[in-house]
């Protein structure tokens, strides 16, 4: 039985949007849609799941068992144990190689476009190396707001933890080097004394 995810970090990133090669949406150009940012994280000990949204019109949702991971695995050829695999899964999307795929449903015959209906998130590591392909469920309110609140608050907590270990660090340093200088300083009196009383003494 493959480990849970009690120690998954979470991991927040941009996702580059693009239309799917033969979509005949009307917008082909990536340059039309705003930033997109996702959370991959763990849901429970035994399964994963992953936000994208621009804030806006598309939020997306993806959960993932472990039985599916594996299967996963399997499938895009990625070889060694289940922590190595966890490993690339966790490197390939902290990699600035993740982009996010939207089809759209209007057909040709139709003129009218109603955006994205589908779509899927692909990472890899770096080039040349397995690619790994999430489809995504399109979701709607209330649930898309949620995602939403849950990355923004997911964020913060981030942002929070980062910048406490950066004031942390920041604080033991500053009492090392205070520490150092007070040191220094009882060496040089110490020094100075022993040199006044020698020469006293010589006198």
């Amino acid at each position: 039985m493959a480990s849970g995810f009690e120690e998954f970090e979470p991991i927040f990133g941009k996702a580059n949007a693009e239309w799917e090669s033969n979509s005949t949406s009307s917008s082909s150009s990536s340059s039309c849609f705003l930033p997109f940012l996702f959370h991959f994280h763990a849901l429970d000990t035994y399964s994963l799941r992953i936000h994208v949204t621009d804030f806006h019109s598309y939020t997306w949702e993806a959960k993932r068992s472990i039985e599916q991971l594996q299967d996963m695995r399997d499938g895009i050829g990625v070889g060694g144990s289940w922590v190595e695999f966890v490993d690339y899964l966790i490197e390939s999307f902290k990699s600035d190689n993740v982009k996010l795929v939207l089809r759209t449903a209007k057909s040709q015959s139709s003129t009218s476009d109603h955006g994205a209906t589908s779509a899927k998130l692909i990472a890899h590591k770096s080039k040349g190396m397995p690619r790994i392909s999430i489809s995504l469920e399109k979701l709607m309110e209330p649930s898309a707001s949620d995602a939403m609140a849950n990355l923004s608050f997911g964020l913060f907590k981030a942002f929070r933890s980062k910048n406490n270990s950066a004031v942390k660090e920041e604080q033991e340093q500053s009492n090392y080097l205070r520490r150092a200088s007070d040191t220094e300083q009882v060496q040089n009196t110490t020094s100075f004394f022993l040199t006044y009383i020698y020469e006293a003494a010589e006198v």
